[in-house]
């Protein structure tokens, strides 16, 4: 009798001890499905067969701001006058152009040359050509294999410098929040007022977007539209296709704003293709239009006609200047903050778009002082027109 009861508590323990592990294993599970997310890269510029060249261009970028600082330029004498998206044969990048005031005790020449051979030296496939050279002032041009990157200005400080605003406003749009809740709530205790756009469909797309809106942060829909190499490259469930009637656009686009509350407006996801059709485009904006939502071209397409379409119907509107962390590294993150900070002095404000990275946290920490001394973090509608 004892040794049957003796057996029975072994098998007790046993089944205890195999609950347990189960329980732990679940638990295991569970947390990595929270933290788990759409197969990146999320963005479809990633996708552009073109990785070398934005590594390319990256280093490119590095010789040009290492020359710059070799030569004891100061920050605030580089000015970003734009960053445009640009696309030809099957490449996508950010076209630069730069104005730098050399301080009288450095010659002009001396940093063209150091910033040149710096580039030069890089062993890729770049070419530097002299569009304007005189005493104080010299204009260069830099492609990489044929494609026209930058166009970067180094003239005298003695010139009349242009308008740059001391304070301006900046918006920044955190987009494809959706598979990692933890991440989301990282952002969400940052001390910036950031505006999260939230993809539909997604595992945690409306607990998200609630607990933004406790944080009192804005909410956008994240709308997935159709990329030029769709379907090879899916934006996902609620996709808006250009082969789509007008109908069927209407109750796609309704179907994504009812899978996230508290929507102030929107921006599109990928969407190279469809933010170029003017006839597309004009039937999503009378909708969020009559919803009261603005739209922010996300700028995917240097074709894009979203922005120019939206001012046209008198909609709220706006478009992305600067995407953040195409590429992750810490180098190039802090490049493409430091352009954000350039123009939003140089034309009052500036919207600029990051994504659900470590690294793109980490760089919100970092300049969230410069941010606060230097601009106005503003939510994304305080700056559509």
């Amino acid at each position: 009798m004892a040794r049957s009861k003796k057996t029975k508590l072994n098998f007790s323990i046993v089944g205890l001890g195999l609950v347990v592990v189960i329980v732990t294993l679940s638990i295991s599970y569970l947390s990595r499905l929270d933290k788990k997310r759409s197969p990146l890269p999320f963005e479809e510029v990633f996708y552009a067969p073109s990785k070398q060249l934005m590594e390319d261009i990256c280093l490119i970028d590095k010789a040009i701001s290492d020359g710059f600082y070799t030569m004891g330029v100061p920050q605030e004498k580089i000015l970003f006058l734009s960053v445009l998206p640009r696309y030809k044969d099957g490449y996508s990048w950010d076209f630069n152009s730069i104005e730098a005031r050399i301080p009288h005790r450095y010659s002009i020449f001396k940093t063209g040359k150091e910033i040149t051979s710096r580039i030069s030296n890089l062993g890729i496939p770049a070419q530097i050509e002299i569009d304007k050279k005189s005493g104080n002032e010299i204009i260069y041009h830099i492609y990489y294999n044929g494609l026209h990157t930058h166009r970067l200005r180094i003239i005298s400080d003695t010139c009349q410098a242009p308008h740059r605003l001391s304070y301006p406003k900046i918006g920044i749009i955190i987009d494809d929040l959706g598979y990692d809740s933890s991440l989301a709530s990282a952002f969400m205790k940052l001390d910036l007022p950031l505006t999260f756009s939230v993809l539909p469909f997604t595992p945690h797309s409306r607990s998200i977007a609630q607990e933004a809106r406790k944080k009192g942060r804005e909410i956008m829909l994240h709308l997935p539209m159709e990329p030029m190499r769709y379907p090879a490259v899916n934006p996902g469930d609620g996709v808006l296709l250009v082969s789509m009637d007008r109908e069927m656009i209407v109750e796609e686009l309704n179907r994504g704003l009812n899978q996230i509350p508290f929507v102030a407006g929107v921006n599109n996801h990928m969407g190279s293709r469809f933010t170029e059709s003017e006839e597309k485009m004009m039937i999503v904006l009378a909708e969020l239009k009559r919803k009261g939502l603005y739209f922010i071209d996300s700028k995917t397409s240097a074709n894009s006609v979203a922005f120019k379409v939206a001012k046209k119907m008198a909609l709220r509107t706006g478009r992305r200047d600067i995407f953040l962390d195409n590429h992750l590294s810490d180098d190039a993150v802090k490049r493409q903050m430091e352009r954000l900070l350039s123009l939003a002095r140089h034309k009052g404000y500036a919207i600029g778009i990051g994504h659900p990275h470590e690294e793109t946290l980490a760089l919100l920490k970092r300049y969230q002082v410069t941010l606060k001394n230097e601009a106005e973090v503003v939510p994304v509608s305080d700056l559509v027109q």
